[in-house]
């Protein structure tokens, strides 16, 4: 029967099948070229002296910038800033020579574009490198003139090698670190707003069904629907998008299976809230952001207030993002994420039990 009234509702197919299909091609879009390559920069040369040029042909050479012009017309590198040509900057200050040859440090400023943070730190970053390397070589050479042999001086200037690696997200870009933790805020929240959609137009019709074994009976389609949108996920979607994905097949079927049991009953739990078939969208849709942040994932979890930071895992999507991310992109076994799966687990006796409360109430109630 469930299922046939999905078939027959088109904005409950639309959302419980559909949305998620959608959502996977086209959200990890904007983040498919998630290298900073080329950062626009402006070189402002104050001192225009050797050493001066010298470092602005290291900007020039720096991986990730883009030095488009050197100028020290202040109109025109404030018009430059305001029409977006720029969104990084480079200031070497006038006696920059002269503080060199005297061993004084000179200051070089950067300024970038505070919309962009990523395009900023790989402006700041490049930026430090360039200059970082020319310090090196101003101090390989005072300590050549003083009769220490090359090898020895470049030694001296790094006593310690350092070799670092990304692990997880070797490209080190957005979309790798996000796009896997929304997904499981869409697989909640596509399946929540469809059930209240589908059963608030069953209430409005009081054709609701009520009793356990129809308690039942629903919770088992809603689950299956739920774990043919989680597989597609983060089985074939995650392979799409080429995000990384070394999880054990056993662990990834057994944590999806009680994430998704646990916001079946959820979403059960809260269409009895909504008795209208456009209330649960209303009220549903602008709950996932605030999700993705309670989660403790995109924002830190110790600056949540203290309320906020305990009742965070009433909502599955707390355990389920960290337990997926864990699974999925970092190759944790089940008992490593045995917190997160006993969390979704207890919620799902206790959503069980208080959604069975309600509908048998419901079916008592004259």
């Amino acid at each position: 029967m469930t299922w046939r009234l999905i078939l027959q509702d088109k904005g409950a197919m639309l959302l419980l099948f559909g949305a998620g299909l959608v959502y996977s091609l086209f959200y990890p879009y904007p983040y498919s070229y998630e290298q900073v390559e080329s950062v626009p920069t402006l070189v402002v040369d104050q001192d225009d002296s050797y050493s001066s040029r010298t470092l602005t042909r290291l900007l020039k050479a720096a991986p990730n910038l883009n030095v488009i012009q050197t100028d020290n017309d202040p109109n025109l590198i404030a018009k430059r800033l305001w029409q977006g040509d720029i969104m990084a900057m480079v200031i070497i200050p006038r006696n920059f020579n002269n503080d060199l040859i005297a061993g004084r440090v000179p200051t070089v400023q950067l300024a970038s574009h505070g919309g962009y943070l990523l395009a900023g730190s790989k402006a700041l970053a490049s930026a430090t490198q360039a200059t970082l390397t020319m310090g090196a070589v101003i101090s390989l050479q005072k300590i050549q003139s003083m009769g220490v042999p090359g090898q020895a001086a470049i030694d001296s200037l790094q006593p310690l090698s350092l070799n670092s690696r990304s692990l997880f997200n070797t490209n080190d870009g957005y979309g790798h670190s996000i796009v896997p933790a929304v997904m499981v805020v869409i697989i909640q929240q596509t399946l929540l707003i469809g059930v209240t959609l589908l059963l608030g137009r069953l209430s409005e019709r009081k054709q609701l069904p009520v009793g356990p074994s129809a308690y039942f009976g629903m919770l088992l389609v809603f689950f299956t629907i739920a774990l043919i949108n989680t597989l597609y996920f983060f089985v074939i979607a995650t392979r799409m998008q080429a995000y990384s994905q070394i999880a054990n097949t056993s662990t990834l079927l057994a944590f999806s299976t009680v994430f998704c049991l646990c916001i079946s009953a959820f979403a059960l739990l809260l269409s009895q809230a909504f008795k209208t078939r456009e209330r649960g969208l209303q009220m549903l849709l602008i709950t996932s952001v605030p999700m993705l942040f309670m989660s403790g994932y995109s924002w830190p979890a110790e600056s949540l207030p203290d309320l906020l930071y305990y009742l965070r895992w009433l909502l599955p999507t707390t355990s389920g993002i960290h337990g997926f991310v864990s699974i999925n992109q970092l190759g944790a076994s089940i008992t490593e994420v045995a917190q997160e799966f006993l969390m979704l687990a207890l919620l799902t006796l206790l959503f069980i039990a208080m959604g069975l409360a309600l509908f048998s109430q419901q079916r008592q109630s004259p």
